[in-house]
């Protein structure tokens, strides 16, 4: 079986580059999936359950593919600021199931405003949404060294409906198709170059990002 870093290395080689990112995809599904089921499960067991949901390229891929982008290699999901404390309390739960904390994102104010775990190669985003009038307000950086970036965003703020995927149900908001529109414009043709710091018609602001610690003890 191919490593994901070595098999993204020889995407570009000519003639076999495909064929060998086709393979790649499919492996890493073939965990992942599993993965979020064992990660939905476990939330269901603690206080978080119902009060976080799923967004962006996750949601694009259901709502566009039927399935999980097969590019993609993260979940992104999604709770409020006063529901922060809720995930940090699952933490022991999430690690005793093999998802272990990577990093901790916080705005130029000091705010958490990102936090996520990893388990095999995948990586799963939680993203704090704040609600802004009748807006959620969130943040997406660049990284170092040289592009330190902090990109505010701002999506309609919507009641979550449920909503079946990958043999769980999960929450949403309810038009999710203004939604991803407010993000990707024409979100039916796929992008694969889609650049979540330049591309985001979300985006509302761009500044040098100075808060540049990202570990959970920061």
């Amino acid at each position: 079986m191919l490593s994901v870093e070595g098999s993204r290395h020889a995407f570009a080689v000519p003639g076999i580059g495909p064929f060998i990112a086709r393979v790649s995809d499919r492996q890493f599904a073939r965990r992942f999936i599993p993965d979020l089921h064992r990660l939905h499960d476990v939330l269901e067991g603690t206080e978080l359950a119902g009060r976080y949901w799923v967004w962006a390229g996750m949601l694009l891929g259901w709502a566009r593919e039927g399935g999980l982008l097969a590019h993609d290699r993260d979940a992104d999901l999604a709770l409020l600021p006063e529901d922060l404390p809720k995930l940090l309390a699952a933490v022991p739960a999430l690690r005793r199931a093999g998802f272990h904390p990577l990093q901790m994102f916080r705005n130029n104010e000091g705010n958490v405003t990102e936090l996520t775990f990893y388990r095999h190669t995948a990586k799963f985003e939680f993203f704090v949404m704040e609600p802004v009038d009748d807006m959620l307000r969130y943040y997406v950086y660049g990284y170092p060294p040289d592009h330190l970036i902090e990109v505010e965003a701002h999506v309609q703020n919507q009641e979550l409906v449920p909503f079946e995927f990958l043999g769980r149900t999960w929450l949403r908001h309810a038009d999710h198709e203004a939604e991803l529109k407010s993000m990707y414009g024409d979100w039916r043709t796929p992008r694969r170059g889609w650049d979540y710091l330049q591309d985001d018609r979300a985006a509302v602001s761009r500044r040098a990002w100075t808060n540049t610690n990202i570990s959970w003890s920061g």
